[in-house]
């Protein structure tokens, strides 16, 4: 018997019993379609990711709170990833780690075109009887230079201001802006915020522009709010400072690296070294390709657990359809078909009914992908790998649990076969 007429065969059997075939295909379905629609996610929210981190600039280098093990000196150790323990875990959300000093320290190194401070004020936004939580920040003119992803829709950002309005201006994101003026132009108008029971009038003298990739990460941009830092220590802080964040932007031609490892041994003489972590675009995008890859396999071994349900279907009714052929099998070695060809046909029945859940999966997945475009800010991306990978495990899948029934209906006696009711 050749191949081709096996798997014509294979599909006979297997269209003869429609429903049980479906349902028997049911858990070999729901295991595909959900690691590779988890894995399409995973890789749409790394694209999506590396969109938003790519708006901040190639030369950007981020100091936070904390060691979390990622920056330059030690990514080689870690590969990007985390330390099991951080140095201090309340470093990570204390505000009074930096100082104005380590600002005019770092704008003297080599290599460093401009530095400036980030602040977090919380509180809420009013305009009338609206009101926003957007993210508010505290930052100096410099910050817009630093985060190349900031850029002014209309007005001016906070370099543009004079000396005597300096204290009480605003720069606000898209989302705040729809939900406090709506169609109504913003520039000039007083906003409030509502921060620890007291009210603070600020004008608004510019918008940002939407961020350039549309992605579900990149709406914080959206939500953006800036002020003046030395308004923000007056208004917010009583006087204190509050550096949560530093933001550093390389020259053009520098070497990122080179001037990270710079500001770390600068860092150094004010600071220990668990106070703080460097980040550059390279190490942000290795954490956040860490935390997506684990996470995703990790979800992805949960669903792979339906897979192994689905080659269990597959072995019990292979066994079923084994047991109600018999007679077939008896007559077919009769005529002379040999062990190899009745093996040959039941394991390539097998390894069909895995294919064709492996396909329908590879469809739904499909059709998910679309709805996920058309009602959420992430674009999932299906990558050739692992449709390749989940055809291999279907095709695994069928040879594994087939082998056995294959088996079984080979060794029939032809004689007992063909007498059994």
């Amino acid at each position: 018997m050749t191949i081709i007429e096996s798997i014509k065969l294979a599909f006979k059997a297997i269209w003869v019993h429609k429903i049980r075939s479906f349902l028997t295909m049911l858990g070999i379905i729901i295991g595909i379609s959900s690691v590779v629609l988890l894995v399409s996610l995973g890789e749409g929210v790394k694209e999506d990711v590396k969109g938003m981190i790519g708006d901040l600039g190639s030369n950007f280098i981020f100091i936070i709170g904390g060691d979390i093990g990622i920056d330059s000196q030690s990514q080689g150790q870690n590969q990007g990833g985390f330390k099991t323990a951080f140095g201090n875990p309340a470093n990570l959300i204390s505000s009074d780690i930096f100082k104005p000093d380590d600002i005019k320290e770092l704008k003297k190194i080599d290599g460093v075109e401009r530095a400036a401070p980030m602040g977090i004020i919380s509180g809420l936004v009013g305009y009338d009887d609206k009101l926003t939580s957007p993210l508010m920040w505290s930052t100096t003119p410099d910050m817009q230079y630093i985060m190349s992803g900031l850029k002014i829709d209309q007005g001016r950002f906070l370099e543009q201001i004079d000396e005597e309005d300096k204290k009480q201006v605003i720069v606000i994101g898209d989302i705040p802006r729809q939900n406090l003026f709506g169609d109504e132009d913003p520039i000039g108008k007083k906003v409030k915020i509502i921060s620890q029971n007291k009210e603070h009038e600020f004008e608004v003298i510019g918008t940002f522009a939407k961020p350039t990739t549309s992605s579900l990460f990149s709406s914080d941009w959206n939500t953006i709010m800036v002020i003046p830092y030395s308004t923000a220590k007056e208004k917010f802080n009583k006087g204190e400072d509050n550096i949560m964040r530093m933001g550093i932007k390389a020259n053009d031609n520098a070497d990122v690296k080179n001037v990270a490892d710079k500001i770390k041994e600068n860092m150094l003489k004010r600071h220990k070294k668990e106070e703080f972590t460097i980040m550059t675009q390279d190490d942000m995008l290795g954490m956040l390709d860490d935390i997506l890859n684990m996470l995703t396999a990790f979800i992805s071994a949960i669903a792979a657990i339906s897979l192994l349900v689905g080659g269990v279907g597959i072995m019990n009714i292979m066994l079923v359809s084994v047991t109600e052929r018999t007679k077939e099998i008896g007559l077919r070695k009769a005529i002379g078909a040999t062990n190899g060809a009745i093996l040959f046909q039941f394991l390539m029945e097998a390894i069909i009914l895995s294919v064709l859940g492996g396909l329908i999966s590879l469809g739904l997945v499909k059709i998910s992908v679309e709805i996920i475009k058309a009602y959420f800010d992430l674009t999932p991306v299906i990558t050739i790998e692992s449709v390749i990978l989940s055809m291999g495990v279907c095709i695994g899948i069928g040879l594994i649990f087939g082998i056995a029934p294959a088996i079984q209906a080979s060794r029939k006696d032809p004689i007992d076969s063909l007498h059994y009711e």
